[in-house]
């Protein structure tokens, strides 16, 4: 039986004062129920022990009475495989000698306190690394082959800052720690890593707790993913194995994108902000996850998500099988017998594209029936946005792909009028702009968005009139011509900005004042942008994708309107 973490007290990454007492950083209440053993092979009897202390001084051995005063230090000593580098209690910084990135040898073990992961030993910095998959990354610790990692605490406060990298590494063993705080992501396992991720607390991470891209394999098993943007994002091709976990309290639970093809098994997905399980479309296939089949029951349980259980945007069936969920919070095409979706055909090597021309999409048989995506939502209680902003992923490289942008017409500058509009209608799509002549899109069947009219405001000591209602203000400001009240509980779906680079653009093709008005009713800094195809609006810019996407179907399931998603080297 598992049940929600109750944490109690905020974290405080400042000034500590350490103690040998209980654990400041982790605190963990009696109800938590995942392993508090070290389910990863014992340590070798004879291995070698070094010791480091963040008290030690400059002159330090690695011997128990006088300790390597840094990690970087003990490395720099060059341990062999099979070292335990064996950390006391404390705080590992720059400001106490640590240089970062903190690169683990092969074969060697960081150890601190597993029995409370890690709770008064805190590592805490980023350096820069360049990542032959993903470029320049801020990071603080890169693991090797064969490197265990066991009883730590792991932040990285930085812009795009990741706790831990997995470039590749092989037989890699994470267990017992806290990974929290870190600007992006708790983990984050590229290229061909392998990995058996066990025990680990993820929480307050701003973009992911743990994110599997590449052609990563491994095991994520009884760990704790809370109060972060996904829990857990899995992409390009990755192949993990999701076991056993408690994903709580995030806005999206598991994220799968791509041609990733996970397998998930006994997790808990509970409490999360908008989807428990969101499968997104890739133009290159689509992703096939493994939730459960006749054969191996996927055993997952759903309950509390705000928005959906299971969303299916790949545009195919998906196939989840012996699963705790309702019925009525899954979206897309789903079938609850039978095995899993059959492997997407081989991709079309990709050709570069001359500067300006148009991407055009894949053709599509107009005979196909398109797949038909329910993501309306029922009314919820309003809740509040995480504290911490999600940050974005970096874009994969396997997923840039610019959607063109119909026709605009020229802007034609009309005086404003002063004659009040009653009633706002949503502007019909123009055949440009309509799902069915952009294969690429998602056809979103949904209820008609009820729209807001404006309202009038009585003053209490007025006299009621039967005369027809003009909307006169008080200020001497003039009103936007047919505004739309600010929706709260919408604006809380959307995806925070990130504060770097945001190559992504959410547009829609109008320079219209009252679709303006209804993207501000969500987004408030929507504005109007001028491009090669005449003025738009640009809704909000991501660093990836993934997030732009999400902001594209919340324009249509939510607001109505046919946004898309751009590269801003396209306009």
């Amino acid at each position: 039986m598992r049940c929600l973490p109750n944490f109690c007290g905020a974290i405080a990454t400042s000034l500590v004062v350490f103690t040998s007492t209980p654990p400041i950083w982790a605190e963990l209440p009696p109800d938590l129920k995942i392993s508090q053993q070290d389910t990863t092979n014992p340590l070798p009897q004879m291995a070698s022990l070094i010791y480091v202390s963040p008290l030690g001084n400059s002159t330090g051995d690695g011997s128990p009475n006088n300790p390597y005063p840094s990690i970087t230090a003990a490395i720099a000593s060059k341990p062999l495989a099979g070292t335990v580098i064996q950390l006391n209690q404390g705080l590992y910084n720059a400001q106490n000698g640590e240089v970062f990135p903190i690169q683990l040898p092969a074969g060697v073990t960081l150890r601190g306190e597993p029995s409370n992961r890690g709770g008064n030993i805190l590592i805490s910095g980023s350096g820069k690394f360049t990542s032959p998959s993903f470029a320049s990354q801020n990071i603080t610790l890169l693991a090797n082959d064969d490197v265990r990692i066991e009883g730590v605490s792991v932040t990285n406060p930085e812009t795009r800052g990741t706790a831990l990298w997995l470039e590749s590494g092989k037989r890699v063993s994470i267990a017992n720690n806290t990974f929290m705080n870190s600007n992006r992501e708790g983990i984050f396992l590229t290229g061909s890593a392998n990995a058996v991720i066990t025990d680990n607390i993820f929480k307050k991470n701003g973009a992911n707790g743990l994110s599997a891209v590449g052609s990563s394999t491994g095991e994520i098993r009884n760990n704790t993913f809370e109060n972060t943007g996904f829990g857990i994002a899995i992409g390009q091709r990755s192949q993990v194995l999701v076991s056993n976990n408690n994903i709580l309290n995030n806005v999206d639970g598991i994220i799968i994108s791509n041609l990733a093809a996970p397998t998930l098994r006994n997790n808990l997905i509970s409490d999360n902000k908008r989807n428990g399980i969101a499968i997104l479309k890739d133009r290159k296939g689509y992703p096939t996850p493994d939730l459960g089949t006749s054969a191996n029951l996927g055993k997952n349980i759903f309950r509390n998500n705000l928005g959906k259980d299971l969303n299916n945007n790949s545009g195919v069936t998906q196939v989840a099988v012996g699963n705790e969920l309702n019925p009525k919070k899954v979206a897309g095409k789903v079938a609850f017998v039978g095995d899993a979706p059959a492997t997407p055909a081989p991709e079309v090597a990709a050709t570069p594209l001359p500067p300006v021309a148009r991407v055009e999409p894949p053709t599509a048989s107009s005979g196909e029936n398109p797949t038909v995506v329910e993501i309306t939502r029922s009314p919820q209680p309003i809740f509040n946005a995480p504290i911490i902003p999600p940050r974005a992923l970096p874009p994969s490289q396997n997923s840039i792909l610019i959607e063109p942008l119909p026709g605009v017409p020229p802007t034609v500058a009309n005086a404003p009028s002063t004659k009040p509009t009653p009633v706002v209608t949503p502007q019909k799509l123009s055949p440009k702009s309509s799902p069915s002549a952009n294969p690429q899109e998602i056809l979103i069947d949904r209820d008609p968005v009820p729209v807001i009219p404006p309202q009038t405001f009585k003053n209490p000591t007025s006299p009621r009139t039967t005369t027809a209602v003009s909307i006169i203000p008080e200020s001497t400001v003039a009103p936007i011509p047919n505004q739309v009240a600010y929706n709260p509980r919408i604006a809380a779906l959307v995806p925070l900005p990130a504060k770097e680079s945001v190559p992504y653009l959410v547009v829609i093709p109008s320079d219209d004042e009252i679709t303006l008005s209804r993207v501000r009713s969500a987004v408030p800094s929507a504005k109007l942008i001028s491009s090669r195809f005449g003025n738009i609006i640009k809704v909000q810019g991501y660093p990836d994708r993934d997030r732009a996407e999400v902001l594209r179907i919340i324009m249509k399931s939510e607001i109505g309107l046919d946004a898309r998603v751009v590269h801003q080297n396209s306009l």
